[in-house]
């Protein structure tokens, strides 16, 4: 095996362990520092347990400069005793190898040394890691050539050093560019939670806003001395802060929607739903149109996630009426191929291709006060449910929704 093949091994058995500890960090969330730390010890001692059992002896002097490389790594990790321990391995594993063993102990008091000033002084890694290797080769290089020059001639020998320069600088190399990935990825990672955290504190400021608009709705309308009226909306007031008071709760879970499914009634939810806007549409002035099946249509569905849907669709469609206008809103339902199809038109503003395709996306609006979440929102709960919706729209002739949920069989 030629000296580029020794290298080449040498550089595998030492940082195989080292990327395998650093896929393992960034594939776990939740390590602690002890954790972390048990880890790296094992992965170095795994390091210097492959060079020294699987390295190549011939030349002798390379896996005694290898091993040297996990020396200069633990003490760059500050892991001073572990690095004391293999510097003891070292000399009683390669007495027998060379004579004056002296000079390996002058080596690893030299890096004691320099480790304590790097310590007091702030030395960086990158020179930290030349002026140990440098001092290594020189003193290896004076040693063989003086001690054990029948082992190598001066051009072996240079070749030699120049390999352990390149084999300890690419392993510091891989280590501290897998770091710097890590660490990137573990930023990404917090920033991707700082933005679904964000995303879900701008979700419950928008979809409380619907119970209360309609909890003020009813409040303005009410006349306390109208016994008939109050009985009738004091129940429907009430529900809606049940359901405010129920989103507050699940948004509590930030990174899902949890639905509590059942069998219900379609139709009844489109019902409730329009009981509820009722006090929106009549301040606005929009005439409402209905064509909707009578017989009882179940679904597999969650309620009030259902009805989130409809009042934003419904909210959506009432925002885009100009308030000059005249307004209407038609809601229209049929049977689709084992599907609720339910169809909502508006003769609002419209909107251009441009928009259409971005209103999936989460804060993108049109509205000057909007959030950007209510259609986004909308998605996340029909798709929960196996269903879907469409928007059709042209600018200035308003705009068509239509929502699909699987009938329950």
């Amino acid at each position: 095996m030629n000296l580029f093949q020794i290298v080449f091994l040498d550089v595998v058995l030492i940082s195989f362990p080292i990327l395998v500890y650093l896929i393992y960090l960034s594939t776990n969330k939740n390590i602690n520092n002890k954790t972390k730390t048990l880890y790296l010890d094992l992965t170095l001692i795994t390091s210097f347990f492959m060079i020294h059992n699987y390295g190549i002896n011939d030349p002798k002097i390379i896996p005694v400069l290898v091993l040297n490389s996990i020396v200069i790594f633990c003490f760059l990790e500050n892991k001073y005793i572990l690095a004391n321990i293999f510097s003891v391995l070292i000399i009683l594993i390669f007495k027998n190898t060379f004579n004056y063993i002296s000079f390996l102990l002058l080596i690893y008091i030299f890096m004691n040394i320099m480790y304590l000033i790097k310590r007091k002084k702030n030395i960086s890694n990158s020179i930290f890691i030349q002026i140990f290797i440098t001092v290594n080769s020189i003193i290896y290089f004076f040693w063989i050539y003086k001690y054990n020059s029948a082992y190598f001639n001066i051009n072996k020998l240079i070749l030699i050093i120049l390999s352990y320069f390149f084999i300890a600088n690419i392993m510091c190399l891989i280590y501290e560019t897998g770091k710097n990935i890590l660490q990137t990825h573990l930023t990404f990672k917090e920033l991707q939670q700082e933005k679904q955290i964000r995303l879900s504190l701008f979700k419950i400021t928008h979809e409380i806003k619907n119970p209360i608009a309609v909890c003020k709705g009813y409040l303005d309308m009410m006349n306390v001395t109208d016994t008939k009226q109050v009985e009738r909306y004091i129940p429907i007031i009430k529900s809606e802060i049940e359901r405010l008071l129920s989103l507050l709760q699940d948004f509590l879970l930030i990174n899902k929607n949890n639905l509590d499914l059942d069998i219900m009634d379609f139709n009844m939810l489109v019902e409730d739903t329009l009981e509820k806007i009722k006090p929106l549409l009549d301040e606005n002035n929009i005439n409402l149109k209905l064509d909707i099946l009578d017989d009882e249509i179940f679904v597999n569905g969650d309620y009030n996630r259902l009805s989130q849907v409809l009042l934003n669709i419904l909210k959506n469609s009432i925002e885009a009426i100009p308030q000059e206008s005249k307004g209407s809103i038609n809601i229209s339902t049929k049977i689709k191929k084992n599907n609720y199809c339910l169809v909502i038109e508006d003769n609002g503003v419209g909107m251009t291709e441009e928009i259409k395709k971005k209103i999936k996306e989460p804060f993108f609006t049109t509205k000057k006060r909007g959030s950007g979440l209510g259609v986004s929102l909308i998605y996340e709960i029909l798709e929960a449910h196996d269903g879907k919706i469409e928007y059709e729209s042209e600018y200035g002739k308003g705009t068509k929704v239509t929502i699909q949920i699987p009938l329950y069989e």
